[in-house]
This record gives structure tokens, sequence and C-alpha cells, in this order.
């Protein structure tokens, strides 16, 4: 059986790291969605780059999510 994906959504997922609380490091994320699907690896991390310098406290990590629908082709 063969399968084929289609990609339903691109996002951009910023990780910041609030320090320690409580003796535990503290992180959350945001997720940006609606990255236009063709959007280069270079222009989603020049993205975050911006956002992270503008943001506190500075975004950690930056990771390119991205949804994809399966199904099977007859």
């Amino acid at each position: 059986m063969a399968v084929t994906a289609n990609v339903k959504s691109v996002g951009l997922k910023i990780v910041s790291n609030y320090g320690e609380q409580n003796g535990k490091i503290v992180k959350k994320s945001k997720t940006y969605g609606d990255v236009k699907s063709d959007a280069t690896n270079e222009s989603i991390y020049n993205t975050y780059k911006l956002i992270k310098n503008m943001q506190e406290p500075i975004g950690e990590s930056c990771t390119k999510t991205i949804a994809e629908e399966l199904m099977d082709v007859a």
C-alpha cells in the first residue's frame, strides 16, 4: 500500500528559558502558525532571530513544525 503526505500547516516554535524557579529550570514555548509552506529554513531562522531579540526572556531554540495529512494512494 502506497501512502502520500500533503502538508497541512507549517509553524515556527520558539522555546524560551525563564531560568530556575523552585529548583527547576522553567522553559515555555510559543508556536507561530501560518508560515508559508514554501518558506526556506533560512528565512524561518532569520524570523526567529528577529523575534527572540524583541522578547523577554530571549529565545533559546527554534523548531520548524510541519503537520502532514497521510492518505492512501489508490
